[in-house]
């Protein structure tokens, strides 16, 4: 996942891949991680699945430790079923 750092708005790579090239090309330079703000690539192509790449913070809860992805959708309320330290 990545954010727009201007509006907030969150994207699944899914989703952002469906948008029009005209519309990925405005949001691209505004895409941040979800967790750091840190800036954000969406990378996709004929042999490639669509995909976030991101230039991470230093903290940042999604690289640190394994897992931690999972951890921080899960506090976010995206896996209700997974446990996390913070419950």
């Amino acid at each position: 996942m990545a954010k727009n750092i201007m509006d907030g708005k969150e994207w699944t790579a899914a989703e952002f891949a469906v948008l029009l090239p005209q519309d990925q090309d405005l949001a691209r330079p505004e895409l941040a991680c979800v967790s750091c703000d840190g800036p954000a690539v969406f990378r996709a192509g004929p042999k490639r699945r669509p995909s976030f790449a991101a230039q991470h913070q230093h903290g940042c809860q999604l690289i640190a430790p394994a897992w931690s992805a999972f951890t921080y959708l899960a506090g976010q309320g995206w896996a209700p079923g997974l446990k996390t330290n913070h419950e």
